[in-house]
């Protein structure tokens, strides 16, 4: 059994990412859909998923990007995580397949919007709690 709900970390301002829902709840071997629906006033962004387990640095799962439409799996991650931009509905997901619980998909998910404008950077997150 897989519970998941997510608090804001923190904002920047003129940027700002929310959970889809609260609390989510799955089995092991199904697949988990975490959603974070984003607001930003720049048209070059990117939307990027970590995770974090307490026994390890955050890890980087994966990155979807507006102006090239890319696709990046950050390593050891492979297809059981796939990511997906809806600029349309401003929102982002993260689907986990085959959930492995006693491994490693039981951990902290970050959902973190970056966005790009004229060489400047800044970061937005939202996170789960431990599940």
């Amino acid at each position: 059994l897989i519970i998941i709900s997510f608090l804001t970390n923190y904002l920047c301002v003129g940027d700002s990412l929310s959970q889809k829902s609260a609390t989510m709840v799955q089995k092991e071997r199904e697949t988990v859909t975490l959603q974070c629906t984003y607001s930003t006033t720049q048209s070059a962004y990117g939307l990027l998923w970590y995770r974090d387990d307490q026994d390890k640095q955050p890890e980087f799962i994966v990155r979807r990007d507006t102006w090239n439409d890319s696709h990046v799996t950050g390593t050891g991650f492979g297809n059981r995580f796939y990511a997906k931009l809806h600029k349309s509905i401003s929102t982002t997901s993260l689907s986990i397949t085959d959930l492995l619980l006693v491994v490693s998909d039981s951990a902290v998910y970050y959902c973190a919007l970056q966005v790009h404008s004229d060489g400047n950077q800044s970061e937005t997150r939202t996170k789960t709690n431990k599940v």
